[in-house]
């Protein structure tokens, strides 16, 4: 099966879409990968989302009728700014009219848009017609994750992508998991299972480094010989201090560009580990696997800030990427696992600080002979790797095979998950249709419909 796979992740920076040709099982052939940037200003839109639904404790609705003036909050307290009102630029990049209030719904609406063109640039850029693909994998933008709640709210409208494209589309992956008792995360495990698999590489670790950090243990073939977990902070912690130290005129340390002059604050160090990751009181660090993270459980407390504040940019910077690659190493200690061969994956490993204080970290943990590569070094594509993951996980899903197991996220037992719509405009693949009859409980999204399930299509 042709299945494009689109994911967007909590650093909010664009879209990457991939084309797999795939059985959602063995076989895995990569056919083409792009990726779109997101304008600064809609970069900020979605961030402002995020924070209208946290303000309300995931619950969509409110976020929604308030977002307006949450989104003049957000400019104001968050990002601190105040010398200029961005609300007209803003306003004009989503509507074309500076004047008119800026909507919840038209930002959500605005991002399924850009999956339609990540989608048609994709195709393009492949030399295939929309009626060669089968099905699309669609992740959607991740705003709140709260797995002890049966909460995992994950928003972006699969029908009207379908019904655009003419394409099947499958979302809401994280959903079934989430109410069945499970984390919700890490879903990126068994895709890197089955490549290496494919490509004989096993045992090995892969670090995919996003927003968040996760680690991949795979020690063989079947379901029971992998376990992942989210670690801490990937780039997210840098990307938001960055973006308050400059007052919103840049929002990451660009290759490095500050951390590799500064020195690491041992202190500070200390005091991230403390204060970092509290979740409901407890130290996300000290708990054991499986666990998930979402991007808002890690913050700069008060006396983080201060301390940082007291540090250059690059001293901060340095500290921060540090505090990533330490976290990752650390969790060695979680796992009877002690694997020599490393492979990083995802948009982290382009800050070259993060990448050499991991690379000398694992080496002073397991000694000279541990082998660290970056994806595309082990023959994997880094940048296309999430969107493949959705891209695969939309075949198993069609199929109703495991999308995570209970050495992933926590559940009681491997589940599928996912939610198909069907275009309107057009009819689905004669193999998508023979799947479909003989699992159609995707179309409902394997589990009764309820009015929680609706906040996050």
């Amino acid at each position: 099966m042709l299945s494009i796979g689109l994911m967007t992740g909590t650093s909010m920076d664009g879209i990457d879409a991939a084309l797999l040709e795939t059985d959602g099982e063995a076989v895995i052939v990569p056919r083409g990968h792009c990726a779109i940037d997101y304008d600064p200003a809609f970069k900020i839109l979605l961030k402002s989302v995020e924070y209208a639904i946290w303000r309300f404790a995931g619950d969509v609705t409110q976020a929604r009728l308030n977002y307006t003036a949450l989104l003049q909050t957000y400019l104001t307290d968050v990002l601190k700014n105040v010398a200029t009102d961005l609300t007209p630029q803003l306003a004009n990049y989503l509507t074309g009219d500076p004047h008119q209030p800026v909507s919840f719904d038209q930002v959500i609406a605005h991002s399924t848009f850009l999956h339609v063109t990540a989608v048609n640039r994709l195709l393009e850029k492949t030399k295939q017609k929309v009626s060669d693909i089968d099905v699309i994998g669609y992740h959607g933008q991740a705003f709140f994750h709260r797995p002890s709640q049966g909460i995992s709210i994950v928003l972006g409208d699969g029908q009207s992508l379908a019904d655009q494209l003419g394409i099947t589309v499958v979302n809401n992956f994280r959903q079934r998991d989430v109410m069945l008792g499970g984390q919700g995360a890490p879903f990126a495990p068994l895709y890197h299972q089955a490549l290496a698999v494919r490509d004989n590489k096993i045992p090995l670790a892969v670090v995919n480094c996003g927003g968040i950090a996760n680690i991949t243990f795979i020690t063989g073939a079947s379901l029971n010989d992998v376990c992942g977990f989210d670690t801490g902070p990937g780039n997210v912690l840098i990307d938001r201090y960055v973006q308050r130290r400059t007052l919103g005129k840049e929002f990451m340390d660009i290759d490095g560009k500050y951390g590799r002059c500064g020195k690491v604050d041992v202190g500070i160090m200390d005091l991230l580990h403390e204060q970092a990751v509290i979740i409901q009181g407890s130290n996300f660090l000290n708990k054991k696997p499986p666990k998930a993270l979402d991007s808002n459980d890690l913050q700069l407390t008060i006396e983080l800030m201060t301390r940082l504040d007291q540090l250059s940019l690059a001293d901060a910077c340095a500290t921060l990427e540090a505090f990533t690659a330490q976290t990752i190493v650390s969790s060695l200690k979680q796992v009877d696992v002690k694997p020599n061969y490393w492979v990083l994956a995802g948009g982290g490993w382009n800050n070259p600080v993060i990448l050499q204080a991991l690379q000398q970290q694992l080496c002073h943990q397991l000694g000279p002979a541990v082998q660290v590569k970056t994806a595309d070094e082990f023959g994997w594509n880094s940048q296309a790797m999430e969107a493949q993951i959705f891209a695969y996980f939309a075949v198993r899903s069609l199929k109703n095979l495991p999308l995570s197991t209970p050495n992933t996220t926590g559940i009681s037992q491997a589940v599928s998950g996912g939610h198909a719509y069907l275009s309107k405009t057009s009819k689905p693949t004669s193999v998508v249709m023979q799947l479909l009859q003989a699992n159609p409980a995707v179309l409902t999204g394997y589990i009764p419909i309820t009015p929680q399930d609706a906040l996050s299509p």
